[in-house]
């Protein structure tokens, strides 16, 4: 009887080791498996970085560092002579379900770097969405059509900074030029 105790207790023990390592097996998948995901995601940034870098040789294209809150990637738009001409902050997502609450994080990330755009490219987009969209002032797009979005907004943002740079001293511009049509100086050159 004591010996066929012991044995059932060997016995629920190897039992027990058997589930145990089972158990940690399963989580040891689980954690590959995420961190593939992880590099997925990972390598989608730097592509996207990459193609933004080729594509718009003026811009400032920095990443932003892992481990430091914010987005994926910060393009400070120039002009082709030099000038600054705004922000557009862009946040790569490489997952198969589309997710709300990425769009109020970046709206804060865009806050936070005082960006004029923000830019969501995922692989799954939101119902309803085939190719691009504006949801609560977040562009969001797919990876195949996120360089042309971003010619857009780049185009749009430079001519918005031109348009600035033109309206600085108009006021002070159209009194002199009124001083000047009304004034004697004006006159007699007419006559």
């Amino acid at each position: 009887k004591e010996a066929g105790e012991e044995n059932r207790l060997k016995l629920l023990e190897k039992e027990k080791q058997l589930e145990d390592t089972k158990k940690a097996l399963d989580e040891a998948k689980r954690k590959a498996h995420q961190g593939s995901m992880q590099t997925q995601g990972e390598v989608l940034e730097l592509d996207l970085e990459s193609l933004l870098k080729s594509q718009f040789p003026v811009d400032e294209i920095e990443p932003v560092p892992k481990g430091i809150k914010g987005a994926d990637i910060v393009q400070k738009v120039h002009d082709r002579g030099g000038r600054y001409c705004g922000t557009i902050i862009w946040e790569s997502k490489h997952t198969k379900a589309w997710n709300e609450g990425w769009l109020s994080k970046l709206k804060d990330d865009q806050r936070e770097v005082k960006a004029e755009i923000a830019v969501l490219v995922t692989e799954t987009l939101p119902k309803g969405v085939e190719s691009f969209t504006q949801i609560e002032g977040v562009w969001v797009t797919s990876y195949l059509l996120s360089i042309a979005l971003a010619s857009v907004l780049r185009t749009s943002l430079i001519e918005l900074a031109q348009l600035k740079v033109s309206l600085v001293g108009k006021s002070e511009k159209m009194e002199v030029l009124y001083n000047y049509l009304s004034g004697p100086e004006f006159r007699q050159r007419i006559e």
